[in-house]
């Protein structure tokens, strides 16, 4: 059996990632009328390694110029998981171990596509003749066909295979035409087809996420959007919200300054840039929510499916538990903010980018550390554990492996939100939980009352590191500083007075703020 490995980053350009979905029903189509055995497998990551979610939620930031993070996340590890389940999977087929599996990868990398490219696959000794092992500890075999083929050897496949010269599972009609409309409107696949070499590069234009902000321009998008005939204008708002994320991603108001590891030694916290602010982050969620709710207008208007979903309730209700992890927002903003959008006809837009300054690394780089911790910071009650149902002697308790006792909760392979109950806790709880926890508790209130649901799971033997960030997330909101986590001079300022009051004189930080 063949197994075809297909990579769904879930922010590809939609127009490609439609592209790539009726390119597989090809695949299939074309292995049954040909009797080939084949299974295809789609990696995506999971809610952990969800780009959207892990950046407007507090957890990460956008990749730029050389930083592959993206990528790792994205791609590397959905796909690495994916070949487990692959050579688990063709395991039981042979009634063999797992580990005396031997899979052969065959992929599309070229030593012509770039120096960085051709660098990376000589250090890994890929060939198009000799399977190699990639990875030692996996034992994995890489065959790269292509390896040796340039740009014109592509393009030239592509032409015979439209010439009909070559018999393929699909035509390379509609590839051609992405690449038209990724190009600019040129593809020099037809000079194929009178076995002429052009004297231009062919077909050069490269798609990708949607979100990447690793290069300047997405001139591909661009040049989709900007087509004669309009018929990508729909992407515009994407493009508008990737321009706009990396036009602030230096700026220092669009930043949280303050750390999330504490000294066990001083109980301090560093002062550096780290992720997105709440402020910039709620607007993000606001410019996504709007720009899918008028895709959804639009589409219905033109009697369509949408062409582009960007956020799930599901990936909503994540970012709404992230946020009381962080202490980002005040009890239930990002559901509030969904239903404020879908339901009340709010709406959010990217601002002038001709009015924003030009931000770069060194307007970020300051760097300072400041005490945080009081004599009530280590209070059980501060981190996974539930105070209201402690009081009402209906608490389940587990003991992390470090030995800290907390509130038993639902755990798996890795974090993840129910899709089921987070429609059913939007439709029929969510009115309960607004009048239950108002703007004024917790934020960490909502994490207790969405892993008491048992909408949300977290990863296996991550509870420490939970009951860890909700005690930061609980001193942040006790000593209120929500509302200056973009500004560290005004947090320097506010967390001098821990150290004047708890540290020195023993009085609680609360009233002293």
């Amino acid at each position: 059996m063949l197994h075809v490995v297909h990579s769904d980053t879930q922010v590809e350009n939609p127009v490609i990632s439609e592209y790539n979905k009726r390119q597989i029903r090809s695949i299939e189509k074309y292995s049954f009328d040909s009797g080939l055995s084949i299974r295809v497998w789609v990696a995506s990551p999971g809610l952990s390694g969800d780009y959207l979610v892990s950046m407007l939620g507090g957890r990460t930031v956008a990749s730029v110029g050389n930083n592959t993070k993206c990528q790792q996340g994205l791609k590397a590890v959905p796909l690495d998981k994916i070949k487990k389940e692959v050579r688990k999977f063709i395991a039981e087929q042979k009634g063999i171990k797992p580990k005396e599996t031997e899979i052969v990868s065959l992929i599309g990398t070229r030593f012509d596509e770039s120096a960085s490219r051709n660098r990376m696959m000589k250090e890994r000794g890929e060939s198009a003749t000799d399977a190699v092992e990639v990875m030692a500890d996996t034992g994995d075999l890489v065959l790269s066909p292509i390896a040796d083929w340039e740009a014109f050897d592509v393009f030239g496949y592509i032409g015979m295979v439209r010439s009909k010269k070559i018999e393929c599972y699909d035509d390379f009609e509609e590839l051609v035409q992405v690449y038209r409309d990724a190009g600019g409107g040129t593809c020099m696949v037809n000079s194929y087809l009178a076995n002429k070499e052009a004297d231009k590069a062919p077909c050069s234009a490269r798609t990708g996420c949607w979100t990447c902000t690793r290069v300047s321009r997405d001139k591909s998008a661009e040049n989709m959007i900007d087509s004669e005939d309009g018929k990508f204008e729909w992407m515009r708002p994407l493009n508008d919200f990737r321009n706009y994320l990396a036009a602030r991603h230096f700026d220092p108001s669009a930043r949280c300054w303050l750390g999330r590891t504490v000294n066990a030694e001083t109980g301090n916290l560093s002062i550096m840039p780290n992720s997105y602010s709440p402020t910039f982050t709620k607007e993000l969620l606001g410019i996504l929510l709007t720009m899918q709710v008028e895709e959804e207008i639009a589409a219905s208007r033109l009697g369509i499916a949408p062409r582009f979903t960007v956020l799930t309730l599901r990936q909503v209700i994540a970012i709404e538990l992230l946020w009381a992890r962080y202490s980002y927002q005040k009890p239930f903003t990002a559901v509030r903010m969904y239903r404020a959008v879908y339901e009340r006809g709010a709406r959010y837009r990217v601002p002038d980018l001709a009015a924003i300054p030009k931000f770069t690394e060194k307007d970020i780089a300051f760097r300072a550390e400041v005490p945080f911790c009081d004599e009530d910071y280590d209070n059980p009650f501060n981190g996974l554990r539930n105070i209201e149902w402690a009081a009402a002697d209906c608490e389940e308790t587990t003991l992390t492996r470090s030995g800290k006792l907390v509130t038993r909760v639902n755990t798996g392979s890795e974090f993840d939100i129910d899709e089921e109950g987070a429609e059913l806790f939007y439709e029929f709880d969510l009115e309960h939980a607004l009048n239950r926890i108002t703007l004024n508790d917790s934020p960490a209130s909502v994490a207790h009352y969405l892993i008491g649901l048992g909408t949300v799971q977290l990863y296996k033997g991550t509870e420490s590191e939970w009951d860890r960030m909700l005690k930061v997330s609980n001193q942040v909101h006790r000593l209120q500083l929500q509302s200056i986590l973009h500004d560290p001079h005004a947090i320097i300022a506010k967390l001098a007075t821990v150290r004047e009051g708890s540290f020195e004189t023993g009085q609680a930080v609360l009233d002293l703020v």
